[in-house]
């Protein structure tokens, strides 16, 4: 049974059996009559021993030690676990204990004999023949009857207690049929409804219906309630007040503080004074000139008088007002208070003063006022109120300003304060400035003369300046709805901002903000695009990927491919055709770096196995081939969400037609462009110019740094890496594109073919053959320093990746 709560409790008694769960622990055991086990004994002993459960097993507690216990044969005080076997000997009963292994505690009680002491039996003699008289038998039936009706009654009733507070309260209970015992401080009462009644000094006394129910005991309090304090509030000196409790405001008498009715509180209450409940309030006392009186105060009541004196603090300051001209009226937070010189009282705080006055501006501040510090307000000049003033011009929407101060366009009626000179100035772009200096008359006088307002017109003279307009050829000017001319033109217009529109047939119509200047010739160059042109020049000319690698704008341009015969270090595959783009495009302004092919590859290495500066995070990504360079640009464009410009086909990528947004190769085409052209600016031999050797700093080529690698190198040009170097380390080109030549080689978009063309077959945005077996690599690297190898011309294939073969990206700005 250890630490299982018992399950079940069964006591025997002779013939009696009853049943307890461990819920209706503890069981008393005592001399009290609502004992579970009641033993031999005065009532006012109560409970002896408890039995109760502690971890699942049961114990016995002594609780009143007035009687003696044996467990097992020892005397008990104090607490002893059961264990099974054990017996307690109390008072006239034996109480044998049985543990048993469902969890079931049998208490077998049994009359103990031993407690037992019956006199010896003796004869009477004859001589006691008292108790054979008829007295003797009535009065012993009477005895009998009445101790059978008080045994009845004593042992019908419950015990009840009733406590109150205070404890010396007076408490009496009437109803029922049978007497009303108090033993022990409980009443004796059988199950039913009664009526306590209870009362003490300086309490209201009340009564409560109680009701007894069949437990075996029951616990009722009550409390009683304080009778109200009288109380008077002394203030010095004697002034009004007004009276808040707890916040709330209330009335001096406040019989509504206190519970009892209010014609009781007037008639027995009311002429002692103010009445409050007992205990602690928060009292207020507010004032009108006086500081208030907040206090927490302990009201004793029970009927007691008590006196609160308390000595008042001004809260006020005096205050004198004056105006000039005087006679207007005051008014503090609203309130019209008199007419001015006034000299009055303010309470502490911040007030509104306002001033009014006939045929004057109402004036408003306001003033803090300290309580017992007076103040002398220096008296207020009062304005005037203003009197209107009209201007209008022509022509109209001239800006209008009075003393220097912006009031409006023409138009415009204004608010001015009369008899004080004011400067009106009336300006317009193009127009002469007209200055004025005008004083208004009152309102009264203007009134009187039936006016409203005063006026001003105003004829405003107009100003030219002289524009010489150059650029397109006879392209036409209009201003507004009037053609003023083909350019070349020189016009004379109004000096101030305006729009001319510039127009020609087949090009794209301009409008440009002019703004002449009298006395001074402004020249403009105007060029009108064509619509291609336009839509280049509002393209930005560069942009950023997501990962912050700077693309270049290249605009379109028609020129040779190849190398002429009998050209230095030609290949044979470097044939001559006539090409044409004929769509801007983006390239990267460097080579993708390790770090930025690690977001596609994490595990790339670039050769490191062989170089270790190859796999520095700065330097061209390198040993990829060219299905990896692909794979990266279609990443990028996923990542940007751009349409990717390859396909997967038989698990080889190719490129999707009509070509997309996303980012790809730069075609062979596009990348000679850009590198050997300069984007139309210029065709060019070599990365720095027109002819061997290399100049300082040109690039990273095969130089004498290079020399424990290479078998071939370039003397007397040292760039300082014998390996690949960080990117965009050199200077650009002419477009801010590096590395074009030098530092690694690049893939392109094309399969490798040699193609043979007439010059006069012009062929447009070309992307090489459908189909081959290798890719094209453009660009000379850190591996090379032939006269062939460095020239833009130069053309190499391959198929796999090569520790100098990077690649750079390309992308169109729209799908196609």
């Amino acid at each position: 049974m250890q630490g299982t709560d018992m399950s079940q409790i069964s006591i025997y008694e002779g013939e009696d059996y009853r049943s307890f769960e461990s819920s209706d622990l503890p069981i008393k055991i005592g001399t009290d009559l609502n004992a579970d086990i009641r033993i031999l004994g005065p009532l006012s002993i109560g409970v002896v021993l408890l039995l109760d459960s502690l971890d699942g097993r049961p114990f016995i507690q002594v609780v009143n030690e007035k009687i003696e216990v044996l467990i097992n044969g020892q005397l008990l005080s104090g607490n002893h676990r059961i264990n099974n076997g054990d017996r307690i000997d109390v008072a006239d009963k034996s109480i044998a204990f049985e543990l048993s292994s469902d969890n079931t505690l049998t208490l077998t009680v049994t009359s103990n004999e031993d407690s037992l002491q019956p006199t010896q039996f003796q004869k009477k003699t004859a001589g006691t023949t008292i108790f054979g008289s008829r007295i003797f038998k009535y009065s012993a039936v009477a005895l009998i009857l009445g101790l059978t009706y008080f045994l009845f009654y004593l042992f019908t009733s419950k015990a009840v207690e009733i406590n109150t507070m205070p404890a010396d309260a007076k408490v009496s209970v009437s109803g029922g049929f049978f007497p009303h015992l108090k033993i022990s401080g409980r009443f004796l009462l059988r199950p039913g409804e009664y009526r306590a009644d209870y009362s003490r000094s300086g309490y209201f006394p009340n009564s409560l219906d109680i009701e007894i129910n069949d437990e075996s005991s029951q616990v009722i309090d009550i409390k009683l309630k304080k009778l109200p304090g009288i109380i008077t509030f002394t203030t010095r000196p004697d002034v009004d007040y007004e009276l808040y409790l707890e916040g709330k405001r209330s009335t001096p008498s406040i019989c509504e503080d206190v519970e009892i009715s209010l014609e009781e509180c007037r008639q027995n209450w009311l002429a002692l004074g103010a009445i409050l409940a007992a205990g602690t309030r928060d009292v207020e006392l507010r004032f009108e000139k006086y500081f208030p009186i907040k206090e927490q105060l302990v009201i004793n009541g029970m009927g007691e008088e008590q006196e609160f004196i308390f000595d008042l603090e001004p809260a006020w300051a005096d205050v004198q007002i004056d105006t000039k001209p005087s006679g207007a009226e005051i008014f503090i937070d609203s309130k019209n208070v008199g007419l001015t010189p006034l000299d009055l009282d303010l309470i502490e705080g911040q007030h509104v003063l306002g001033i009014k006055k006939n045929g004057y501006k109402d004036f408003s501040t306001e003033i803090a006022v300290k309580a017992r510090e007076n103040i002398v307000l220096e008296p207020f000049n009062l304005n005037r109120l203003d009197s209107k003033l009209s201007v209008v011009s022509y022509p109209k929407g001239a800006s209008v300003n009075i003393d220097s101060v912006y009031r409006g366009m023409t138009p415009v009626e204004i608010d001015l304060e009369p008899l004080v000179a004011h400067t009106v100035s009336v300006s317009k772009p193009g127009y002469k400035t007209m200055d004025q200096i005008i004083e208004l008359k009152t309102v009264e006088t203007l009134r009187s003369m039936a006016k409203d307002s005063e006026v001003i017109n105003l004829d405003l003279q107009p100003i030219f300046g002289t524009i010489l307009i150059q650029g397109t050829q006879d392209a036409e000017v209009i201003q507004g709805e009037k053609s003023l001319g083909n350019i070349p033109l020189k016009v004379n217009l109004i000096a101030k901002e305006q729009i001319l529109t510039i127009k020609k047939d087949g090009l794209l119509t301009q409008d440009i903000n002019v703004k002449p200047t009298p006395g001074f010739d402004q020249t403009l160059k105007i060029k009108l695009l064509t619509p291609e042109e336009a839509v280049l020049a509002a393209m930005p000319q560069s942009i950023k990927t997501s990962q912050g690698h700077q693309m270049r704008l290249i605009s379109t341009g028609q020129f040779i491919v190849g190398t002429p015969r009998r050209t230095q270090g030609r290949q044979s595959n470097e044939t001559e055709r006539l090409v044409e783009i004929t769509r801007p495009f983006y390239v990267g302004t460097r080579e993708i770096t390790n770090n930025e092919f690690r977001k596609f590859k994490p595990k790339h290495t670039s050769g490191a196995e062989t170089y270790r500066e190859l796999s520095n995070g700065l330097h061209p990504t390198v040993m990829v081939t060219w299905e990896d360079a692909v794979g990266f640009c279609n990443w990028l464009s996923k990542r940007e969400s751009l349409d990717p410009a390859y396909r997967l086909v038989d698990g080889l990528h190719q490129l999707i037609q009509p070509m997309t947004n996303g980012y790809r190769l730069l075609t062979e085409v596009e990348w000679e462009w850009v590198a050997r052209y300069n984007g139309g600016g210029g065709a060019q031999k070599y990365p720095w110019g027109a002819s061997m050797p290399p100049i300082e700093d040109s690039g990273n080529f095969a130089d004498e740094s290079a020399e424990s690698l290479m078998t071939n190198v370039l003397t007397d040009y040292w760039d300082g890496y014998p390996i690949s170097s960080p990117v965009a380390k050199f200077e650009p080109n002419k477009l801010g594109l590096y590395d074009l030549g030098g530092n690694v080689s690049e893939w392109v978009n094309d399969y490798y073919a040699v193609v043979n063309r007439d010059l006069d077959q012009l062929d447009k945005d070309p992307y090489g053959p459908d189909d081959g077996t290798v890719r094209v690599i453009r660009g000379s690297s850190w591996r090379h320093s032939t006269i062939t190898a460095l020239r833009y011309a130069y053309r190499d294939y391959g198929t796999q990746g090569r520790l100098d073969v990077g690649f750079r990206i390309a992308r169109y700005t729209d799908n196609e």
